[in-house]
Parts: structure tokens; C-alpha cells; sequence
């Protein structure tokens, strides 16, 4: 576990993965890709899991996507980690993760080592008291991908580990100063 986050209890607990939503970042979020809204249903991921679902790795359709376009977003403002390779392997990575949902179920198993992480508040808005009408709700920390595949394939629920700020109201950068030191406009004042 990151030392951004900390859990809130030890134990998981299933939410509804209608209440979620994906992790915002001032900047490198696009706003107009995601239409202001962060909720899982309406994410470029649920979008890439749906390519899969009815396309399998098709190429075509998911250069067209909004995943796929968020992605090169992040190079092009100076996130060097994110060129066409990365992107690649990246979705190829999700890709695994929808057909391991599909063929076998959710391993809640899995979970013990690396579980689903959610934050009650965003991050953004208890680090560094970010107000905005669309980042509210629960938010995905990490295992996004499969959330959303999951969602994709009629999950209704799926076990977390409910996390909280490490660090509220600090503005402590974190592990941010370093992945986001070249992209400008991220640490300004909202």
C-alpha cells in the first residue's frame, strides 16, 4: 500500500460499482473527454471494456476511443512514461484483465494481495481541498480496470478495501511531485 492512502478498516467490503468513480487529476484529467463527470459508468475505461466486449483487441476501434485518446493526452503534456508503446502495452494489459474476469470470475482471492482500493472522499478534493461539482462520490484509488471490467460483464458489487487520505488537507505532493513535475498547470491554485 501506498503511503498516500491508509486503510480505514482491515477487513474488504463489497460497493456497488454504480457509486464509484475514477480518480481525477487537475490537467491531466481532460474534462471534455469525460464530460465532467467521473463516475465509472461514464469512463473512458468502461468505454475500452466495451470495445473488448463486443470488438475482442480491436486495434480499429480502439484508436478511436477515449481511453485511448486520454492516454496520449498525458504525453502530450509532458507525461514521457505514456508514448505509443506504453499505451499499447497498457490496454493490452487491461485487455488480460477483462478476459480473466470473463473466463473465470472475479478472483476475490487475488484481492489479499493487491486488493481494490477506494477513497470515501477524492483525493484531490482532501489533499488539496479541490471543490468542484463533478468530483464528488467514492473514488477508485487503484484497480480501475477491473472495475470497470467487471461492470462491463454485470457485476453489480465487488469487494474493496475502503482507504482514506494518508495526509488531508497537507498539499503534500506525494508520489505527484514526481510523475506530474513536467506537466504544467497541475500545482496551481484552483
Amino acid at each position: 500500500m501506498s503511503r498516500e492512502v491508509r486503510p480505514i478498516i482491515e477487513k474488504l467490503v463489497k460497493v456497488n460499482l454504480s457509486d464509484l468513480h475514477v480518480r481525477y487529476i487537475p490537467v491531466v484529467t481532460p474534462g471534455n473527454l469525460w464530460r465532467n463527470d467521473m463516475s465509472l459508468k461514464n469512463s473512458p475505461h468502461v468505454e475500452l471494456m466495451k470495445i473488448f466486449n463486443k470488438h475482442g483487441l480491436s486495434w480499429l476501434h480502439i484508436y478511436k476511443s477515449r481511453y485511448y485518446r486520454e492516454r496520449q493526452h498525458r504525453f502530450n503534456i509532458g507525461m514521457p512514461r505514456w508514448h505509443k508503446r506504453k499505451i499499447s502495452e497498457h490496454i493490452i494489459d487491461r485487455y488480460r484483465i477483462y478476459k480473466s474476469i470473463k473466463k473465470y470470475g472475479y478472483d476475490k482471492n487475488k484481492d489479499r494481495a493487491n486488493p481494490i482500493q477506494v477513497l470515501k472522499i477524492p483525493f484531490w478534493k482532501s489533499r488539496f481541498k479541490l471543490e468542484n461539482k463533478w468530483l464528488d462520490g467514492m473514488e477508485i484509488w487503484n484497480g480501475a480496470g477491473r472495475c470497470a471490467a467487471a461492470y462491463i460483464l454485470g457485476y453489480k458489487q465487488l469487494p474493496v478495501l475502503l482507504v482514506k487520505d494518508g495526509n488531508p488537507g497537507s498539499n503534500d505532493k506525494g508520489k505527484f511531485a514526481d510523475k506530474l513535475k513536467n506537466v504544467k498547470g497541475v500545482w496551481d491554485d484552483w
